[in-house]
């Protein structure tokens, strides 16, 4: 399918560029469409821009207009950043918490404002203004994330403005953006290669002609991997991504503008990661080893999108857009999920591995071979399939009124969304023998067999109301979400299957102002403050006592915006009345207990934001840019409780949530003078607790704190042309990024690659 796939992409791109240069001297589709309403055209301009790009800086008069935590990341930072791996493209965002996992960013773990990170299920996630997750009610970790080479913008929306992005508002938003139709013929190829076979293929071309637009794209990244398999083999993986785009401007129809948007998509991803960690003592002398026992394990997938807007410009200050969508996705994940019988968790015995456990570690490394005649020191190597559907259709509408005084920019948004999870969870018997799994022939056994499936009505209005150098924003979400939940495993007992329904309905009301104290055209200064309703689900099949995570965010601060330098203060209280947590094999849970939520309790989560950023010329056309991101938490659980999940465990009230870093930083400092440039970004990570606790962290449950640099270069050898040099952690520092699900898990090492890239027309 890859080859089918990728054979039919260069097809097209090749008629796409050979159309391009015959065609590079004809009239653009702008002279030749017919002429539209006055404001039409605006209206439309205004309406992509608003909902679809939907970026929220891009110049200092924006601060009177923006009431709440946001950051974009911008096309040009991106271009000169080159990180394939969304997560350290997210660590210039304050706020936002990262627990690597596979150190590409394949399957990222990203929480907001303390909101629990794991597989970023408390963030609300979006391309273009659309869900991507896999089933974002039902199932919503994120197993599935975009490439974020073949974007052009990240957004993150935290507090009161991430009303508007549901399901998800106890964390925040993030909103990929992917690439524009352009408006010229062109045609653009990038090609990169490193250390352990990493190479990158990158290429796309598009234009406008007699009012259709074309976009196709494609993205090929793939690495045989950093980690050294006992035995041998391959850990790195190989991932595609294409993307096909096409909009068509109507005659204008009563003065009213039209535009019908399509957009394709197809991905897939063969790699060859595992759960399965270290010890610490291997740690120190062998960071980047991985154990025989994890020999089988493999993840592959593939994903379908498909999706059509209309976009409707009726005046220069009303507009709407409407669309439909559907994602479908299959996924199979074969791994190791733990010994046989009686045997400790596989996370107890990375955390005591003595006496007894020093048995298991043992066979794990493949040092000795599996007693046939122990059931406890059989290897149970599950495959999890999955299926996934999320469609609906989605409505938002934009207004630009006056009412005396007060400018209003009015958003309402309407959105009908399904989406379903089939899981088929079964395992197999394995022994280690001569540092190899074998199986036992022993039957399979089925461990899930169930559906579950969300259907959900959200509608949200948010105005900005403008007087003068004040502007409010008050929002507010009402979400109504019927869940259903078919277990078919009891029927492996002659059962009936077990079925669950429930329905939530949720209001989620936020609001906040900004207040420009100085404005002098150069220079601004604001203050602002906020408050909204933090909301996430309970997915379909949980028990009646799990209740939907609950809280009160506040936030207020300060933003400067200058000729010469930027920066901001934000302070935030997160005050959470239930923390809801899910059972995931990423944090390390019993297969049984897989997707089980239960309730955490009350918790308060508090920190601040800083960010500044300057370029200054130095002299000699030499400019030294400069940005800094830090972010300073804390947190404390107000109640005890006891959870199944593994990474709470026994809390005790004034405990500390984990992987929650008291400090993170993140510092970048170039020089750039005409055609040449570098980048050195520094990253400093601060101590984490592996399960919540208090007071010192045991040796067995904490992650030190840890810093890496890398560096990007390029020289642009002509207007149109780029040559690139990327380093990841320059240092080559060894450190541990958690300790989920089981042992000790290894940042990137040294890396180094280089590129070109080029564009023809534009």
């Amino acid at each position: 399918m890859r080859t089918i796939v990728l054979a039919l992409f260069v097809s097209v791109l090749f008629v796409s560029a050979s159309s391009s240069l015959l065609h590079a001297d004809e009239p653009t589709s702008n002279e030749e469409t017919p002429a539209v309403a006055p404001g039409a055209a605006d209206a439309l301009t205004r309406s992509r821009e608003g909902v679809e790009t939907m970026t929220i800086f891009g110049s200092n008069g924006d601060l009177s207009r923006i009431g709440g935590s946001a950051y974009v990341v911008d096309e040009q930072k991106l271009e000169d950043l080159e990180y394939d791996d969304i997560n350290r493209v997210l660590r210039q965002v304050p706020g936002v918490y990262i627990r690597e996992e596979d150190g590409f960013g394949l399957r990222p773990n990203i929480g907001i404002r303390g909101a629990t990170s794991d597989r970023s299920a408390k963030v609300t996630l979006m391309e273009d203004r659309i869900l991507f997750g896999p089933a974002p009610y039902s199932a919503p970790a994120a197993y599935y994330f975009p490439l974020v080479t073949r974007m052009v913008g990240v957004e993150v929306f935290k507090g009161p403005s991430s009303v508007q992005f549901g399901p998800h508002t106890v964390g925040g938003a993030i909103n990929l953006v992917t690439r524009p139709i352009p408006d010229e013929p062109t045609i653009f190829g990038d090609v990169a290669y490193g250390q352990r076979n990493y190479y990158k293929l990158h290429s796309y071309g598009g234009g406008r002609w007699n009012g259709f637009g074309l976009l196709l794209e494609g993205v090929r990244v793939e690495t045989d991997g950093f980690k050294d398999l006992d035995g041998g083999g391959d850990t790195g993986f190989a991932k595609d991504e294409f993307m096909l785009k096409g909009d068509y401007l109507w005659p204008t129809i009563s003065e009213v503008d039209l535009t019908t948007e399509v957009k394709l998509g197809f991905a897939d991803e063969t790699s060859r990661e595992s759960y399965l960690g270290i010890s610490d003592d291997d740690f120190g002398t062998t960071p980047y080893r991985r154990y025989a026992a994890s020999r089988l394990d493999r993840m592959e997938w593939d994903r379908w999108q498909f999706q059509l807007s209309q976009l409707v410009g009726i005046t220069d200050d009303l507009s709407v857009r409407a669309t439909a969508y559907r994602n479908q996705m299959e996924r199979a994940w074969k791994k190791l999920n733990r010994f046989d019988g009686d045997a400790p968790p596989l996370h107890d015995i990375f955390a005591n591995p003595t006496g007894v456990n020093a048995v298991y570690l043992s066979i794990l490394r493949g040092d000795s071979d599996s007693n046939p005649d122990v059931t406890d020191e059989a290897l149970l190597i599950g495959i999890n399939d999955r299926e996934f559907v999320s469609q609906g259709l989605d409505f938002v509408g934009n207004w630009d009124i006056d009412t005396g005084p007060f400018e209003h920019v009015l958003e309402a948004g309407v959105r009908v969304h399904y989406d379903e999870i089939v899981r088929d969870h079964t395992e197999d018997s394995y022994l280690m023998l001569n540092a190899n799994p074998e199986p036992t022939g022993d039957p399979r056994r089925q461990i899930a067999d169930n559906t579950g499936d969300a259907l959900a009505v959200a509608v949200y209005l948010h105005d900005e109301i403008i007087w003068d150098r004040l502007t409010i924003s008050p929002g507010l979400r009402f979400e109504s979400i019927s869940t259903d939940f078919e277990d078919r495993l009891p029927e492996l007992d002659d059962l009936p299957a077990e079925r669950d329904s429930d329905t939530q309905n949720i209001v989620i009301p936020g609001i906040s102002g900004v207040y420009s104290i100085i404005d002098t055209g150069d220079d601004e200064v604001g203050l602002l403050a906020g408050v909204h309703r933090g909301f996430s689900p309970v997915s379909p099949g949980q028990s009646s006592a799990a209740d939907p995570e609950d809280s009160i965010n506040y936030e207020a601060g300060a933003r400067y915006l200058g000729s010469l330098f930027n920066t901001s203060a934000i302070g935030f209280f997160n005050d959470y009345d239930n923390l809801l947590a899910t059972c995931r094999s990423g944090a390390g849970c019993d297969p049984e207990d897989i997707d089980k939520q239960f309730n955490g309790g009350d918790v308060d989560i508090y920190g601040l934001e800083l960010t500044a950023d300057t370029a200054p010329e130095v002299g000699w056309e030499v400019s030294v840019p400069m940005a800094l991101a830090y972010t300073f938490t804390q947190t404390e659980f107000r109640s005890s409780f006891n959870s199944a999940g593994a990474i709470f465990g026994d809390v005790e009230k004034g405990d500390e949530m984990p992987y929650v870093p008291e400090h993170l930083v993140n510092f970048s400092i170039g020089l750039t003078r005409g055609p040449f440039g570098f980048t050195t970004i520094l990253n400093y990570v601060g101590e984490q607790r592996d399960v919540a606790g208090q007071g010192s962290i045991p040796a067995n449950e904490k992650i030190d704190d840890y810093f890496f640099a890398d560096l990007v270069a390029h020289w642009d050898f002509s207007d149109r042309g780029r040559i690139y040099l990327g380093i990841d952690n320059l240092a080559d520092n060894a450190y541990i990024v958690s300790r989920r699900p089981y042992g000790a898990r290894p940042g990137m090492p040294f890396q180094v690659m280089g590129g070109i890239k080029y564009q023809l027309g534009g």
